[in-house]
């Protein structure tokens, strides 16, 4: 279950080998490169495995593998031609879909992260639950994830935010509305780094929803995974087609290098990536309105530790074009998380795992300890934050 890669910098890390004739299948939960990353490189065997993934997965797991080649191709272990393989190759699933490998029966169900992602629940001589990312929070595109009815001998779930609770989400959407309203209406550039991925089209649509009149530009990825986002087979993937629909009539294109200049020279909201100031068209609109006191910079994403997003927040500097700017326009960070927060996560562990065991992933190791210390202290279920390369048989 999923084959993913870590970023830091420049460097791409790649998880453990894994020889592919020794596995009988591949299932691809989403996406995002942290689960989709390294997928290709079982495509480089003469014998790769079966990969099951959904058709907005393979769709945006190819835009971001591209970019990621674009940026790093020199650092690895496969190109342009193994992503296109694992594609063309890989197996298509929709949520509800029950299939067969060997002995074990697997069922797919909506994980409520992005477009196209899933859970993937196992029946053999034991019952597993591995819940991939996942979040049962509504949002103004999907309806969150599906839980469940039965208990589980095993689940394996993230940790992403085992430490952290969220604001409500109406909460958190009223302030983005209001923040980049405020900016707007005083005359500002009000500029919102975001993913390329559900966040930006995710925006659009709070803004849209809550009546927001002014200009609304998108720029870069992002406006290429919204035209995805338009296609019909989406509609069974986006809860919240017909609001993106919608927006996507009110939301402006930039057009190119030149076009961004004139997207300056008036108020409004622009949407581009990169959500952590990375790299991306957003760093021509950042370096524009850093000094000025009327605009805004508003992050709506998690700021990893080593990012240029995360050194703007905490000290109102950013490096761009080799260039040291200290920032003196409005900076704001409103996470509009699609993971599940700590009681998220509790109260979904409670539901799906009464008296088996919890192991607890896909978070920092303090944050795994976290939740495996508390399901075991709050449940009939066992928990286990496992060591990165431990095998646990199951």
């Amino acid at each position: 279950m999923d084959y993913g890669v870590k970023i830091e910098g420049d460097q791409v890390h790649f998880p453990e080998h894994v020889a592919p004739k020794d596995l009988d299948a591949v299932f691809l939960t989403h996406a995002h490169l942290d689960h989709s990353g390294a997928v290709p490189i079982l495509f480089t065997s003469s014998r790769p495995p079966r990969l099951y993934a959904s058709e907005p997965t393979y769709e945006q797991m190819e835009i971001l593998m591209n970019d990621m080649i674009k940026l790093n191709k020199y650092n690895l272990p496969f190109g342009e031609g193994e992503v296109n393989r694992a594609i063309e190759m890989g197996e298509r699933v929709s949520y509800n879909d029950t299939l067969k490998i060997k002995d074990a029966e697997i069922e797919i169900i909506d994980a409520g992260h992005i477009p196209g992602s899933y859970q993937v629940v196992i029946k053999a001589d034991k019952t597993l639950l591995y819940v991939g990312d996942f979040t049962t929070t509504r949002t103004k595109l999907l309806d969150g994830a599906e839980i469940p009815k039965d208990g589980f001998d095993v689940v394996i779930t993230e940790s992403t935010y085992a430490l952290e609770e969220h604001r409500p989400r109406k909460e958190l959407e009223r302030s983005v509305v209001n923040e980049l309203y405020s900016t707007v209406s005083n005359g500002g550039i009000a500029v919102v780094p975001a993913f390329s991925v559900m966040r930006s089209q995710e925006v659009a649509c709070i803004l849209h929803s809550y009546g927001f009149k002014e200009r609304i530009w998108m720029d870069g990825m992002a406006t290429k995974v919204l035209e995805l986002y338009l296609r019909d087979h989406y509609k069974e993937f986006i809860d919240g087609w017909d609001l993106l629909s919608k927006t996507a009539r009110r939301v402006n294109y930039v057009k190119g290098r030149r076009h961004r200049e004139r997207v300056l020279s008036n108020p409004g909201v622009i949407i581009s990536p990169a959500g952590m100031l990375k790299g991306g068209p957003v760093l021509h609109y950042v370096k524009s309105v850093a000094t000025d006191p009327n605009s805004s910079i508003t992050l709506v994403s998690f700021q990893d530790p080593l990012s240029p997003g995360f050194e703007l927040l905490n000290h109102r500097r950013v490096v761009i074009d080799n260039l040291l700017i200290d920032v003196k326009c409005n900076v704001q960070q409103i996470k509009l998380s699609a993971h599940a927060g700590m009681s998220g996560l509790h109260e979904y562990i409670s539901k799906v795992c009464q008296n088996g065991v919890v192991y607890c992933v896909h978070g920092e190791p303090e944050s795994c300890r976290a939740l495996a210390e508390w399901v075991g202290a709050n449940t009939s279920a066992t928990g286990y934050a496992p060591n990165r390369g431990e095998t646990v048989i199951v």
